[in-house]
């Protein structure tokens, strides 16, 4: 018997080589045995051109939202951070209404105010003061419209860079209005890095001597009564500066402009 079977291989094998059939042909046909048809090149190019297409338009605007998101957390954040150098100098010095402030106004020197009361709850990282320093807030900044905006490297503003990175610039108020702003947070979320344009990576607080403490600039507008939201949209679009996006973007939780 195993003889017998061991014979009948080769005879298998020669009578397929016999009729021309190679061995692994069966395999073949039955691939091909259903008719379909393989995608032409100009089909391969048609499909790739239309999905290059697509993503040339959907792309830009996922970065673009993304982008946003970023600096609206950032914001948050930023905030956050305000608040808690409030809390903290208020438990130290009392009340901000009955803060000692220095009697220069816009334009003077920050210096006394800000190392007083702000600068040691503050995690920093990089201190460049109230000097001409640079480093410390980027330059060539902008405004929401693209307009061009003052530069803060300057002595009158008292600059430093937080360890999260973000930069930080506080500038005297000459405003003596019936809340009495003594003062401005500047904040670059993302710190040197691009767009450093207002209402982007760029937002601005104000510094209330009374029990309104820091607020984002146009929330209030230095009056005792909410701003309404339509008139934060009126300086917070980009036909405008950016000044009063701080405000939009926190009452909104998003970017929307």
């Amino acid at each position: 018997m195993k003889k017998e079977c061991v014979s009948r291989q080769p005879e298998v094998g020669a009578r397929a080589l016999a009729q021309g059939v190679k061995i692994g042909d069966v395999g073949i046909s039955k691939r091909n045995s259903t008719g379909a048809k393989g995608f032409t090149l100009a089909e391969v190019l048609l499909t790739l051109a239309i999905i290059g297409v697509v993503a040339a338009l959907t792309i830009p605007a996922v970065v673009t939202k993304v982008t946003k998101d970023q600096y609206v957390v950032g914001l948050k954040k930023a905030y956050n951070t305000l608040k808690s150098v409030e809390r903290e100098a208020i438990q130290e010095h009392g009340p901000m209404e009955n803060w000692t402030w220095s009697a220069g106004g816009n334009g003077s020197d920050p210096t006394a105010d800000f190392e007083r009361y702000f600068l040691p709850h503050f995690d920093v990282l990089k201190n460049c003061g109230a000097t001409t320093e640079k480093g410390c807030f980027a330059e060539g900044l902008t405004l929401l419209d693209g307009g061009s905006e003052g530069d803060y490297n300057s002595a009158y503003y008292y600059k430093i860079v937080t360890s999260d990175g973000m930069s930080w610039a506080y500038q005297n108020s000459g405003y003596s209005g019936s809340l009495n702003v003594r003062g401005w947070f500047y904040v670059d979320v993302n710190g040197l890095k691009d767009p450093n344009r207002w209402g982007r990576d760029i937002f601005a607080f104000d510094v209330y001597s009374s029990n309104l403490g820091i607020k984002p600039v146009g929330s209030y507008h230095r009056t005792d009564v909410p701003v309404q939201i339509s008139g934060v949209d009126s300086e917070c679009n980009t036909s405008l500066s950016g000044a009063f996006c701080a405000a939009k973007v926190l009452f909104e939780g998003a970017m929307n402009y």
